[in-house]
């Protein structure tokens, strides 16, 4: 007996059924014939074909029933009676999966409460379709999705706000109970209301993200391949093998791991290679790609001239450079050039209660990525960098008053305030800090009326 190839083993599929003389030879069958006596004789297929049918259908349904309910009604009523104060606010509780819908009018009241696929075409035509035009804002919280939703649905002409995940979560845990129609519920009514209490989050563009996941890679790639190396070395460690630090490369890495790993077979009998060498290939494979990625990643601050001002200045890289770009992207966002430290997270907490004022340390909000760049692009500064400017000898005599490691932390936050600046004003750095209002004066005449 023959099995169907869409049927489990374990069952058997029905014998095939003789075709009647009437009908023509398999032969000669066309193709619709062929599939139709095919689908005959599996009827396991068929109750498939079925079910997805029907719920393919089912969907339909849901989608293009009419809201039947009484608050949605008497709203449409009212929309209809006078169409300049027919306003809805929208929130959107983002599932991986599934989104919450919620919509209220102008009293805070709900319209209408439904659960949908988290797909910006299905919530824009629901929109579209049950409320016209009469959307005034749609509220949503920061997330994995929300770059793509918010895009797709600004492009359907619809007005999106982000709201500050950390924040939406403080504000909704009021709540007793935590679902996402409450959710969907409170992120409406913070948009009707509470805008103005919440931060509002800046979505970049598509190559603002394309630059952020290179430079997460190598990040990732560079931190793998130091562990690696790590654990090697930890290994070879317990044989009285000792691995020295400092090198450059993978292959020079790897020479000194098979050299000690070659006199730990000679003096203890113990060969390593066959368990160390896959490792040593995983590590130089980390570090060719880390360096096809930094390739990458020069050629594009080579192109872009605010790049190329960023690397003017003594330790800042090609790295730190593209990453301070990708993180602000639209320096016209600030009011002003101290925000930007605050953006970073390199500016300190304060506490202040009654009599009582604490001052803590850095808030470290924001991209940590890009503080970890602007603060080792400050260690560099401090410490290998061999040309004179004002904001060294700054920090030099901070870090004797209050130790590196804090002076490092407050030299990365006068980096971002001055490549910032540079940014903004269109000009260069300057190594001493009496040419920086002659040099700003000279580029600001240079600029058209």
């Amino acid at each position: 007996m023959s099995q169907s190839p869409l049927t489990p083993l374990s069952r058997r599929a029905p014998s095939r059924r003789r075709m009647p003389a009437s009908e023509p030879d398999g032969r000669n069958a066309t193709i619709g014939a062929r599939l139709h006596l095919w689908l005959s004789c599996c009827p396991a297929f068929d109750a498939r074909v079925s079910f997805v049918d029907q719920m393919l259908a089912r969907k339909e349904s849901v989608m293009s029933k009419k809201i039947v309910v009484p608050s949605y009604l008497a709203a449409m009523d009212r929309a209809e009676a006078d169409p300049s104060a027919a306003r809805f606010w929208v929130g959107l509780d983002v599932g991986y999966k599934n989104t919450a819908v919620c919509v209220l009018d102008c009293d805070g009241a709900i319209v209408h409460q439904v659960s949908m696929k988290s797909s910006a075409t299905e919530i824009g035509r629901y929109l579209r379709k049950n409320f016209k035009s009469h959307v005034t804002l749609i509220g949503i919280e920061s997330g994995g999705l929300t770059p793509h939703l918010t895009t797709k649905l600004r492009a359907q002409g619809f007005q999106v706000v982000v709201l500050d995940a950390r924040q939406v979560h403080r504000v909704l845990s009021v709540k007793r109970n935590k679902t996402d129609t409450n959710d969907a519920r409170g992120i409406a009514e913070i948009t009707r209301t509470g805008r103005e209490y919440l931060t509002e989050v800046y979505v970049k563009s598509n190559l603002c993200f394309e630059i952020r996941a290179y430079l997460t890679m190598r990040d990732r790639l560079v931190k793998q391949r130091r562990e690696t190396e790590a654990m090697i070395r930890g290994l070879v460690r317990v044989y009285g093998g000792r691995i020295e630090g400092g090198t450059e490369t993978a292959a020079s890495y790897r020479s000194r791991a098979i050299d000690q790993m070659c006199l730990i077979a000679d003096t203890e009998g113990v060969d390593l290679r066959p368990r160390v060498l896959p490792l040593l290939d995983l590590c130089e494979g980390f570090y060719v790609e880390a360096n096809r990625i930094e390739r990458e990643l020069e050629l594009l601050a080579a192109s872009n001239p605010v790049c190329r001002r960023f690397m003017e200045i003594p330790g800042v890289g090609t790295i730190t450079a593209v990453s301070f770009y990708s993180a602000i992207e639209d320096p016209t966002r600030f009011r002003h050039v101290d925000d930007v430290a605050a953006y970073l997270g390199l500016t300190p907490r304060v506490y202040q209660s009654g009599e009582s004022l604490t001052h803590g340390g850095i808030s470290k909000m924001g991209n940590q990525l890009t503080r970890t760049h602007l603060v080792g692009a400050a260690t560099v500064m401090l410490s290998n960098t061999r040309s004179f400017s004002t904001l060294k000898d700054w920090g030099l005599k901070l870090s004797k008053r209050i130790g590196f490691n804090k002076a490092k932390v407050a030299l990365a936050r006068k980096l971002a305030i001055i490549m910032f600046s540079l940014w903004r004003d269109g000009t260069h750095f300057m190594a001493k800090a009496a040419d920086v209002p002659a040099h700003r004066a000279l580029m600001q005449s240079r600029l058209p009326a």
